[in-house]
């Protein structure tokens, strides 16, 4: 029987409920590209899956060397939990857990009794070890990035560096079945790519810091082309979702891969964009992107407060700037994605009204702006923000299960004062309703959307009057939500 190496994607909740099918597990597909040359590997997708438990029934025999899950911090833990318990019962190979959260509490992650092994920050080499030593019966301390337990006791070892993605093999897209992973966006066929890795900047609420410290690494365009090209050649795709983290970091590069896109007659959403890179380009060179086929791009502005911006977030460039470079794209055919995040510590309620205030401003600049929601701040693992409020003794979870609640649709900072938690959480459901985005996606659930649309008008109306209760509709939505049957 071949040694095989099982791999599961849990579900993500609601993320994925308004298109029509999930997007696809990129991460466990990284971190299988080496292993996979030695074992065959078999993902098994709660989200992709009408019957996932059968699924991964099918997919455990007597070659499984492990078991793999994979979680971002929140809800994606309680379905890998549901996953790894399942998989106990199956059969005794060991539960190895990696990704985000792993990586960023890997110590308390793996002194669960559902985690065996955790795969801390890249999983390739890694992973591909692991396997290797655990399919010979030989010893699996010391693995570069690997936690243990073994006795009853924790231990790992120091991370690896950081990998050269030049010198990784492609993508292994061929494990799943694209089919299922298939989206649009405005109506052209998307595929998802990631061309580099990290972000210098050091802004205090993002753990990119703590995973990619805090480098850029990147393919070469040359190397993006070549691979785009042939991948299109087998999925047939006009539209490529560019999951970098800040994508034009590397000006020369980002534009040399954007002209390649447009030679090769394919478009493009960037997934990462800040402030002060966008100043350093020229109108010219805007006009460019946007002739290349950027049809979308998200930025991070995050505060209506530049003190907020400063001192709490550490991001650089002030509103000002924020507001010259969005002027920019007024009565461009390119859609900006403004994230925001409200709740944030130390933050007065007037100087979370003057954030809302600011979103609605952008909304108004046109009807290519869009907002995701307005995001209830959480402090999460290997952040600026959460080491210091860990320090002024603040008491986070202990266990995967309470890590599994920690959402960012609820206020976890809150819970001394219930009425600006309960502000914080109203305005966040409203918050999601503001734009027209759920329109660029396929079909999805077409009921939530025509509803979503109908309620925009409402939603606006109750955050400029901060008219927020009664909130029935927060219930309703639950509902629908599960009539949909989309929730992950």
């Amino acid at each position: 029987m071949k040694k095989n190496l099982v791999l599961i994607q849990p579900g993500i909740g609601d993320m994925d409920m308004f298109r029509a099918n999930p997007t696809p597990p990129l991460g466990l597909l990284c971190a299988a590209s080496l292993v996979c040359a030695e074992f065959e590997v078999r993902i098994v997708d709660q989200r992709a899956e009408a019957d996932w438990r059968a699924a991964l029934a099918r997919a455990i025999d007597g070659g499984t060397v492990a078991v793999g899950l994979t979680a971002m911090t929140g809800g994606m833990i309680l379905n890998a939990l549901e996953a790894a318990r399942l998989a106990r019962g199956l059969c005794g190979a060991p539960l190895i857990w990696g990704g985000i959260h792993a990586s960023l509490r890997p110590a308390q992650t793996a002194a669960h009794g559902l985690a065996d092994y955790v795969v801390e920050g890249e999983g390739e080499l890694a992973l591909a070890e692991l396997a290797r030593r655990l399919a010979a019966g030989t010893d699996t301390g010391g693995i570069p990035g690997v936690w243990r337990r073994k006795d009853g006791r924790v231990t790992g070892a120091p991370r690896g560096p950081l990998l050269d993605l030049d010198a990784l093999p492609p993508v292994p897209y061929h494990l799943v079945d694209m089919a299922k992973y298939a989206q649009t966006y405005r109506g052209e066929k998307m595929f998802f790519y990631q061309s580099s890795r990290g972000c210098p900047c050091k802004c205090a609420y993002c753990y990119n810091r703590a995973f990619n410290l805090g480098r850029l690494r990147a393919k070469s365009a040359a190397r993006v082309l070549a691979e785009l090209k042939d991948l299109r050649s087998r999925y047939e795709f006009s539209l490529v979702y560019l999951l970098d983290d800040n994508f034009f970091i590397d000006q020369r590069r980002a534009m040399a891969i954007l002209s390649g896109l447009k030679e090769l007659g394919l478009g493009c959403v960037l997934q990462g964009v800040d402030i002060e890179t966008l100043a350093r380009l020229s109108d010219a060179e805007l006009d460019l992107i946007e002739a290349a086929g950027v049809v979308r791009m998200s930025i991070g502005v995050e505060s209506g407060v530049d003190r907020v911006r400063t001192e709490v977030l550490n991001k650089s460039g002030d509103l000002r700037l924020a507001r010259e470079q969005l002027a920019r794209f007024r009565n461009r055919k390119i859609a900006v994605l403004c994230s925001f995040i409200v709740g944030l510590p130390g933050e007065t309620r007037a100087e979370i009204r003057a954030t809302i205030d600011l979103g609605l401003e952008i909304l108004r600049l046109g009807g290519n702006f869009r907002i995701p929601q307005f995001f209830i701040f959480s402090p999460y693992p290997g952040t600026e923000i959460f080491s210091s409020l860990e320090r002024g003794g603040a008491v986070f979870p202990g266990r995967l299960e309470d890590w599994g609640r920690y959402e960012w649709d609820s206020s976890h900072m809150h819970e001394s004062s219930p009425a600006l938690k309960d502000f914080l959480e109203r305005a966040c459901f409203v918050s999601r309703f503001l734009d027209r985005k759920m329109d660029d996606y396929g079909s999805g659930a077409r009921l939530l959307k025509a509803l979503y649309n109908a309620y925009r008008p409402v939603a606006w109306f109750r955050l400029r009057t901060g008219f927020l209760k009664p909130l029935p509709e927060r219930r309703a939505y639950g509902l629908l939500k599960k009539i949909c049957g989309r929730t992950g």
